[in-house]
């Protein structure tokens, strides 16, 4: 396990944990129905929205690259949040390319 691996673990485990103990105590509709509440927190749901969407479409060029199936994760992510994207993180295959290529990292 890489460093970004740990790293991403790291973070993603007290996370989890976090979101889990305020969906079970808020219920899962929160997540959709606080955001339309007061403008300043559409923003933020909005600007959520958006950074997802660029970590997808660099968790789909990253899977192309490295020969593994995302469309879990891509599928996951609007429902997860952040954590769909952290479990690839720590989940994720080798870069093949690495082997071949001077320098590359994982």
């Amino acid at each position: 396990m890489s460093r970004r691996q740990i790293l991403a673990a790291v973070v993603l485990v007290p996370f989890l944990a976090f979101s889990t103990v305020v969906t079970l105590r808020e219920g899962f509709m929160i997540y959709f129905t606080a955001p339309f509440t007061h403008p300043i927190w559409t923003q933020e749901f909005l600007d959520l929205c958006i950074a997802l969407s660029l970590i997808v479409s660099w968790i789909i060029a990253d899977g192309r690259r490295r020969g593994v199936r995302v469309w879990p994760y891509v599928v996951a992510t609007p429902l997860l949040g952040s954590i769909a994207p952290l479990i690839y993180l720590v989940l994720r295959a080798p870069d093949r390319t690495s082997a071949t290529a001077p320098g590359g990292r994982s």
